[in-house]
């Protein structure tokens, strides 16, 4: 199996702030309150941070 070497490029950053917007508006408009927008900001922005490792 090939291996492939992780590097965080501006891609990483790029897909970790829109993933980070997405969701946190959604969990503002769905959820509300602060600590839910939060949350869903900070998982957004590690699932984008991890498609952003692979593009």
């Amino acid at each position: 199996m090939a291996s492939k070497e992780f590097e965080i490029t501006t891609n990483t950053y790029i897909f970790a702030g829109v993933g980070a917007l997405i969701l946190g508006a959604l969990g503002a408009f769905g959820l509300g309150g602060v600590a839910n927008t939060l949350s869903a900001g900070v998982v957004g922005a590690l699932a984008g941070g991890c498609l952003g490792l692979f593009f």
